[in-house]
């Protein structure tokens, strides 16, 4: 059995109808790595006191676990949570810290 023996049981690897699908996969990976960094919401007041960083990291655990059941919620939504999770995420986090009392920053 030569090198043509090898590729020819390989050769599945490299069918054109993956393309497609690596397409698809490829941005939506990227995007959901992109979303994975901390996400500190435009709020007016000290961004280092202890109370900030406690609360930021109170709403960061609730929202961030409430969007993740959401999306486990049906195979679809779970699929394509790379991309819809962050932003959800992020608008959770703020709508959780105006809750507590602080003010978005005016843009």
């Amino acid at each position: 059995m030569g090198l043509g023996g090898i590729g020819a049981d390989v050769g599945w690897l490299y069918d054109a109808r993956m393309l497609p699908r690596a397409v698809i996969l490829l941005p939506a990976l990227l995007l959901g790595v992109n979303g994975c960094a901390p996400y500190d919401p435009p709020v007016q007041g000290d961004h280092a006191a202890a109370k900030y960083q406690t609360d930021l990291a109170a709403c960061r655990k609730e929202v961030g676990h409430a969007v993740y059941l959401k999306n486990a919620s049906t195979p679809q939504t779970w699929i394509i949570s790379p991309i819809i999770g962050p932003p959800k995420v992020r608008k959770g986090i703020r709508t959780c810290m105006v809750g507590k009392g602080y003010v978005l920053e005016k843009s």
